[in-house]
């Protein structure tokens, strides 16, 4: 098909004044350079406010600027679906504006939206509008009026909802047409039909002029307290003249003056310069001599491999080679040399192989020079100097007396310096190792005096190097009691600055109830608080239990657990029957003013589970029929009304106390629920606020719909990983946050204003919970000492909340 332009012109004109540049009429036609929006097509766009005249340019506004911005950026893949979208937007954000104003007020729009994309036209109609459309010599009404065909019965009219603004839901009639050039469009108020016959509106539609057709329909109109008209003809685009390519430029013909005569032969083609290779260098036929090398005679290593003895080192320095080596191997045949075989040092400097040693080194030294006095003296003796005995003269020799004295004396010596040098060593050892110990008890004491938490950090690191070299020192252990209390009490001050510094309290946790399934999980743990004055049987009998909410998907049930621990019992499950309901899979549940309430998903919507009189009563909550089926849904309560969290992306719904049947209101501005932050928020808090979690641990803070600010964690170490859940305690201008980070294992615990770190709520390595499975958290303060329940996979534990830990600047109490 051939394509096709429109010519448009409009006229909106109110007690007898036309309006310029009004909000009620749109018209939009993509530039070139815009083609995700050429791929829409034109926009045209007619509405027909009901109200307060004052806030009819408000509300039109309002649902142009919504169509346009939903039918150019939304993610439909056709123009029909993207013009129902932009209309559902339109109807959302007039809805909620007529919301923020009083009832006599609030204004409804009817709106006649149309998008050419080629040949096709496509329209989509909210009445009170009214649209003509004449295509191939044939006319059409939308709506059809009576006055045109009694015995037509519109079903525009027998559907009819509503026009944009009246209600939260709404649906557009659709129609399509395909267009030829000739054809025409007239987009009018709905009072317009009432005042032309189909032959007079025929005529004026076939004349193809958008003013004369807006005139002759303002004059029969004129008299109509606000008139509305949008005039399109479609026409083929005239074609746009073509230059002539510009003569090519003639070239000299001063060359063929003085050439010679030549055949004729076609002109050769130009030779492409970018195609042509680059010149080649040219070399002289001649190049210049090169000179000739230089004899260095032969190479340095063959001269040395030829010579037999290698060359002394004076012979470079023009002296006679040195004589001969003196060979003095014989001169001495029993040489020491001078001093002692081995010298003395101090003790301090021996290791201890050579302090062992010691003692039989100088006993053998001992040893050798008694045998060498021996040998000397035996040579010195002669005959005359034997002693005889018997009678007369003998040659025998006798041996001199063995000394037992000498021996006894080395004994003793050694033993001596065996005792001493152990006594040495240990002594040593000792003093050392309270040497490292002043060292550790100073590096912790420079904590104390750190100038803030960073170099309190850097302060802890060095004291725990020299908290190690201590506990290597052999001298430290149990059976030296001075040095080993001394040392014991250095830990538990190493540890109580840790805990000080990065502001971790340890939990002493209690086990009450863990899963009846191999593989249940809890996800919920819901805490009664204390009822003060109450004589009801069946409201006392609530408060005696705990009750929480497993995580099976398609059918998880809601348990009761006696408040002192137990087993797990039923309390409400899929399948069983309240009153005319079946429940379904449970998806929620919550604490509400004086009992536990429950929400399911069943294939007709959301429902609403409340006991009374020991009883389960149902109540569908309004329009939960058609809710997304969503990965998570949060249910909070104040002052009776339900908040809900993930029923619809990025928005807070409001069920009204005693209401929930009807249609809930959105709660959250339309401006807020598209900013990013929102959309990715993992869990919902209210308190009078409404606070909103994202997994860096950032908290977004919004009173009457509007972000008014935010609380960031400070100070935490290590830094927040991913958290899960959050628990607000408190009234709305005091009190605290905890957040669940099970990659850290750990429970934070914040100011609520501003977001100071409060504590680190861990367990020790040793107990039998860990917190790498925290799913739910709930805490009481309706005592003396605040108690904090916890779900950690199968696990139901209870514990009593710590004091925040002392300033690492506080000394340690006795």
């Amino acid at each position: 098909m051939q394509p096709l332009e429109l010519q448009t012109g409009q006229r909106v004109a109110v007690a007898g004044t036309i309006l310029h540049n009004s909000a009620r009429t749109l018209v939009v036609t993509p530039a070139p350079h815009q083609p995700v929006a050429i791929t829409r097509g034109q926009l045209l766009v007619l509405c027909e406010p009901v109200g307060p005249a004052e806030r009819a340019e408000h509300a039109c506004r309002i649902v142009t600027k919504a169509i346009r911005q939903t039918f150019y950026e939304s993610d439909a893949t056709s123009a029909a679906s993207a013009l129902r979208l932009a209309i559902v937007a339109a109807n959302k954000a007039l809805y909620q504006d007529n919301m923020r104003a009083a009832p006599d007020r609030r204004i409804t729009v009817g709106v006649t939206a149309a998008a050419l994309l080629g040949n096709d036209l496509f329209i989509a109609q909210v009445q009170p509008a009214q649209l003509f459309l004449r295509t191939g010599n044939k006319l059409r009404a939308i709506p059809t009026h009576p006055s045109w065909d009694p015995a037509q019965v519109n079903v525009a009219h027998v559907a009819l909802t509503g026009a944009l603004g009246a209600s939260l839901f709404v649906e557009p009639e659709f129609f399509r047409a395909v267009v030829q050039a000739g054809d025409a469009l007239l987009l009018s108020s709905s009072a317009l039909v009432n005042r032309f016959d189909p032959p007079t509106m025929a005529a004026l539609l076939a004349s193809g002029d958008p003013a004369a057709i807006l005139d002759a329909a303002y004059e029969r109109a004129s008299e109509l307290a606000a008139i509305e008209l949008l005039a399109l003809t479609v026409q083929t685009p005239q074609p746009q003249p073509v230059a002539p390519p510009p003569a090519p430029a003639r070239r000299s013909m001063s060359w063929f003056r003085h050439a010679p005569a030549l055949p004729v032969r076609q002109p050769a083609p130009e030779p492409d310069p970018l195609a042509a290779p680059p010149p080649q260098p040219t070399f002289s036929p001649n190049p210049l001599p090169r000179p000739a090398p230089i004899d260095l005679g032969e190479p340095l290593a063959e001269r040395i491999a030829q010579r037999a003895a290698p060359l002394p080192p004076s012979s470079m320095l023009g002296e006679d080679p040195p004589p001969p080596p003196i060979d003095l191997g014989d001169t001495f045949t029993d040489a020491r040399p001078y001093g002692l075989r081995h010298p003395l040092r101090p003790p301090s400097a021996m290791t201890w192989r050579e302090r062992l040693a010691w003692p039989w080194f100088t006993l053998s030294d001992m040893v050798r020079e008694w045998r060498r006095e021996r040998q000397l003296r035996r040579k010195s003796l002669t005959v005359s100097s034997y002693i005889p005995r018997g009678r007369g003269l003998t040659y025998r020799r006798t041996a001199p007396p063995f000394p037992w004295q000498l021996l006894l004396i080395t004994v003793l010596v050694v033993a001596g310096a065996v005792l001493y040098g152990m006594n040495l060593s240990q002594r040593n050892n000792l003093q050392l190792a309270t040497e490292y110990l002043v060292a550790a008890e100073e590096r912790v004491a420079a904590v104390r005096t750190a100038p803030d938490e960073a170099a309190a950090r850097e302060a802890l690191q060095i004291a725990q190097q020299a908290i190690e070299a201590a506990r290597a020192s052999s001298e430290i252990t149990v059976t030296n009691p001075g040095l080993w209390l001394r040392f014991s009490e250095l830990e538990r001050e190493y540890e109580r600055l840790l805990a000080a510094v990065d502001r971790v309290s340890f939990l002493e946790p209690v086990v009450l109830a863990r899963h009846p399934l191999p593989n249940g999980v809890f996800t919920t743990v819901i805490v009664p608080p204390a009822l003060s004055g109450v004589t009801d049987p069946n409201r006392l009998e609530v408060v005696r239990y705990l009750y929480a909410l497993d995580s099976d998907r398609d059918a998880a049930r809601l348990y009761r657990i006696p408040r002192d621990g137990g087993t797990p019992e039923p309390y409400l499950e899929p399948g069983q029957p309240v009153g005319a309901a079946i429940v379904g899979s449970l998806r929620a549940a919550l604490w509400r003013i004086d009992q536990v309430v429950a929400i399911d998903q069943a294939p007709n919507g959301f429902g609403y589970y409340f006991r009374q009189n020991d009883t389960w009563n149902y109540s569908k909550l309004g329009s939960s029929e058609i809710w997304p089926t969503p990965e998570r849904l949060d249910v909070e309560e104040y002052a009776g009304n339900l908040y809900v969290w993930g029923a619809q992306a990025g928005e807070v719904l409001k069920f009204a106390s005693g209401r929930y049947g009807d249609t809930p209101e959105f709660w959250l501005n339309p401006g807020v629920t598209r900013d990013a932050a929102v959309l990715s928020a993992i869990d919902m808090a209210v308190d009078g606020s409404i606070y909103l979690l994202q997994t860096n641990g950032t908290v977004l803070v919004f009173s009457f719909g509007q972000l008014v600010g935010q609380i960031v964690p400070a100070n935490v170490s290590p830094p927040i990983a991913e958290v899960t859940r959050f628990v607000i305690t408190g009234p709305p201008d005091a009190g605290f946050i905890f957040m669940l980070e099970p990659a850290n294992e750990r429970i934070l615990q914040l100011d609520k204003r501003t977001g100071a770190l409060i504590q680190q709520l861990r367990v020790r390595a040793e107990g039998e919970i860990n917190l790498s499975q925290l799913t739910a958290l709930s805490v009481d303060t309706s005592g003396a000492r605040p108690v904090i329940y916890f779900a950690s996979g199968n696990v139901i534990a209870r514990a009593e909340l710590p004091p925040p830990p002392r300033s690492f600047r506080d000394e340690a109490q006795p």
